[in-house]
């Protein structure tokens, strides 16, 4: 059947739908009748109400509605699949959603309304319901019962919620039906799991707590044994002195055996690290994806993390308290499937001495390259080592944040230097080179190096940092990158 308005293909509507924000769809529902019919769902997919208290010296206090009209959301309810609901919103999550599949409500306590609980019919007025996120809000023991109950809910995430004692058997019966938990500054009354309970429907499971005691959110993982992605964070900061308390021992190796992706935002020692590290798996995992921020990684947690060269795709350790140069040149000499590397600062020595590198589908490549005294001949051999990334397509230049490593020389980005071997990096859009006024390094590019890489570089689009100490000298270059729509 052929149609005269391509925009009655369902395919070509939601391609353009997928394009326009809440406002242009609304417009485009206002058009014309056709327009309304073919538009209207589009429009009603997802929706975000708002009502915040304000307070007035003369009048006291009032709320403030932003959103679609309360009477607009009941009459299109049928539509809606996402809804967000913020504040006090007039009762909208005790409406009939036939159709709903994401659910958030945030009732943003303040004064006034900080010890309100929330009662959810959730099979009742969400039907179909798979993901709901809860914030700053106190579940009745009636929602917890709806919970337990509800045949489709498999996501359920909690941030700063309070779970009552008498509540915590009705959550712990929620967290066996779920595919994915995410918990940030969640308080439990007690946080004991019942003795011989496992969650072995979970796949992902995300904690993120303020405490140093840590222990119940290990035994929480340790439930989880066919996790697919682990990300564990320190809500208030990753930088404190002293390290979480954590008996890792109790980690069994190779426990998470399906764990693809780990993530770790939290002052871990290097023992615990390992230990984390060899409890994803052994030689055989399929752990692709690891970052780590805050973490002590010394001789131990490299030897962990050794354990998954062969699988991992996607590495950051670039904010680790750590001297990981040697490991640096271990990750590049054997880890054949890596296309994102942030690391932190490598001695050049590393850099060239070892086998070759075998990342040779590296797309992303954040480092740090130090140069100690007399080393500077191993500029050229570094730069024929970045040459073989022939796929690269950003590469960051760090400065090093260590004071031991802030007298060190960087990596020069000169012809004379042998830049001119990186014109293998056909795929190169983004060149970044950091800039900090601690640490004043400046690559002191010229014309010729910029005339060298917009000639050899076709695909170059982004170049960032300080080009040239002489501000004068900087601008002109930079000029020069604008001028053939290099960003700068």
């Amino acid at each position: 059947m052929l149609h005269e308005n391509p925009l009655e293909i369902l395919e070509i509507t939601g391609l353009v739908a997928s394009h326009l924000n809440e406002n242009d769809l609304a417009h485009c529902v206002q058009v014309c009748k056709k327009w309304r019919d073919l538009f209207l769902s589009y429009r009603w997919k997802v929706v975000g109400v708002t009502s915040r208290r304000t307070h007035c010296c003369l009048n006291g206090s009032h709320r403030q509605w932003f959103g679609p009209h309360p009477c607009d959301i009941y009459r299109h309810r049928h539509l809606i699949h996402d809804l967000s609901l913020f504040g006090d919103t007039a009762g909208l999550d005790k409406y009939h959603y036939p159709n709903l599949r994401w659910l958030q409500l945030d009732h943003l306590l303040d004064a006034v309304d900080s010890e309100r609980e929330a009662f959810l019919e959730l099979t009742e007025m969400f039907p179909l319901l798979v993901n709901l996120r809860i914030q700053h809000a106190k579940l009745a023991s009636s929602s917890w019962l709806s919970l337990s109950m509800h045949p489709h809910i498999t996501a359920l995430t909690l941030s700063i919620v309070s779970i009552k004692a008498q509540d915590l058997p009705l959550f712990w019966e929620v967290c066996r039906k779920l595919e994915e938990l995410t918990l940030f500054s969640t308080s439990f009354g007690d946080g004991t799991i019942p003795a011989g309970a496992t969650f072995d429907r979970l796949r992902r499971l995300d904690i993120e707590s303020r405490n140093l005691d840590i222990s119940d959110d290990l035994n929480l993982a340790l439930r989880c044994p066919n996790l697919e992605r682990l990300k564990w964070a320190d809500s208030v900061s990753v930088y404190r002195s002293e390290h979480p308390i954590l008996n890792t021992s109790c980690i069994p190796k190779g426990y998470w055996s399906r764990l693809q992706c780990l993530v770790i935002a939290r002052c871990f020692g290097d023992t615990q690290l390992a230990s984390i590290l060899e409890g994803v798996g052994d030689r055989h995992s399929c752990l692709q994806s690891v970052i780590l921020h805050g973490c002590r990684m010394k001789e131990q947690g490299s030897e962990g993390l050794r354990l998954h060269f062969a699988m991992l795709v996607h590495l950051e350790f670039a904010h680790c308290h750590s001297d990981t140069s040697s490991t640096i040149q271990d990750i590049l000499s054997s880890c054949p499937r890596l296309m994102t590397l942030k690391a932190k600062s490598v001695l050049a020595r590393d850099i060239v001495k070892g086998g070759p590198w075998v990342c040779r589908r590296l797309r992303s490549l954040e480092i740090c390259i130090l140069f100690g005294d007399s080393e500077q001949d191993l500029q050229e051999n570094t730069f024929e080592r970045l040459s073989s990334l022939t796929r690269l397509e950003r590469l960051k230049m760090r400065i090093p944040r260590h004071e031991s490593y802030q007298e060190k020389d960087l990596l020069e980005f000169q012809l004379g230097n042998g830049m001119g071997q990186l014109a293998t990096l056909q795929h190169l859009n983004c060149l970044i080179f950091d800039d900090l006024e601690s640490r004043p390094y400046i690559p002191q590019m010229g014309k010729n190096e910029v005339v060298w890489m917009l000639y050899h570089w076709k695909s170059l689009k982004i170049v960032c940092g300080k080009l040239n100490s002489n501000p004068s000298e900087d601008l002109r270059l930079k000029d020069a990158f604008a001028v053939l729509g290099v960003g700068v």
